[in-house]
């Protein structure tokens, strides 16, 4: 079972699987504004800026798993980076490929969904078909882009365009890793990786740049209240986040994370739910609708879609 197991772990991060999932994917090299979809459904705005994709995948095995690398790169520097990954998992076979689920997500040695000396945080809900799990961390960025301890996590295509491109890269980024799945939902599975540089949330100095001295460490912040204040402002945006992700996803209640206490009071009081999110989505949906029956001309679409986008 091991064996099996670590094998869809393999084509899971793999590149060169054709898969039939009806994830959509982009083009490499597309530029991106405001949003990436990754389904019907599931629309991630994203900062302000530009966005290109940097790779996409299409991978097939026990699983269809389909996504997109995108990046936000300023004066050759990079800024942000996330991965988006969507995986169809209905159909036959759905006690085995629970079982490679549930050894990925909760086994996997380099980067599971369990207590770990490097996460500030690790927040999860499990049992029976269902998980949501949110990390929240500091990252040694070359050491997880060029040298991961799992060889298997980082696309060679994302690693060929930094190192053609000579992008800037900070030493440490601030990290966050969203994943939910459940059978009661439909059977979908989707993860979301983000990385974002520190000087974004006003950092101050970074002395200490490798995983395990850095000031951002969990064992470490205590000593540095300023840098804790600025990790802190990450934890809150990584929590807003997986709290829209969970939204958008219409996870059951049951299976939400605890997620208000690590939401800046300020912040709180700035984005309580006041369906600003689902109308976004909702209308979008409708948009689409309206295209696609032929209601709307492609032109009188992009129109409006631009009017909802701002």
């Amino acid at each position: 079972m091991k064996k099996i197991t670590l094998l869809i772990l393999i084509f899971f991060m793999s590149l060169n699987f054709i898969s039939i999932s009806n994830a959509k994917m982009y083009r490499n090299g597309t530029k991106l504004e405001k949003q990436i979809q990754l389904s019907k459904k599931f629309i991630l705005p994203i900062s302000d800026g530009v966005w290109e994709v940097i790779d996409s995948y299409n991978i097939q095995y026990y699983f269809n798993f389909k996504g997109n690398a995108i990046a936000r790169i300023e004066n050759n520097e990079l800024m942000e980076l996330i991965f988006t990954y969507k995986g169809d998992l209905s159909g036959e076979s759905m006690g085995f490929i629970d079982s490679a689920v549930n050894e990925i997500t909760f086994k996997d040695k380099y980067d599971g969904c369990y207590e770990r000396p490097e996460y500030y945080l690790m927040n999860v809900y499990k049992k029976g078909g269902t998980h949501n799990c949110l990390i929240v961390r500091h990252i040694d960025v070359n050491k997880e882009l060029f040298a991961p301890d799992d060889p298997q996590s980082i696309s060679p295509i994302l690693k060929q365009y930094l190192r053609e491109k000579s992008i800037i890269l900070a030493p440490i980024f601030f990290y966050s890793r969203h994943s939910y799945f459940s059978r009661i939902k439909g059977g979908d599975w989707y993860v979301v990786r983000y990385m974002a540089h520190p000087k974004i949330f006003n950092s101050p100095k970074i002395n200490n740049i490798t995983e395990d001295t850095s000031e951002f460490h969990k064992a470490n912040i205590s000593q540095f209240p300023e840098h804790k204040k600025t990790m802190d402002k990450w934890l809150s945006l990584s929590a807003k986040r997986h709290q829209y992700i969970e939204k958008i996803l219409k996870a059951k209640d049951r299976h939400l994370l605890d997620l208000d206490k690590y939401i800046l009071k300020n912040e709180i009081d700035n984005t309580k739910d006041t369906g600003e999110n689902k109308t976004f989505i909702k209308d979008l949906e409708k948009l689409n609708e309206l295209y696609k029956s032929g209601v709307i001309t492609k032109e009188e679409f992009e129109k409006a879609k631009k009017q909802i986008l701002n």
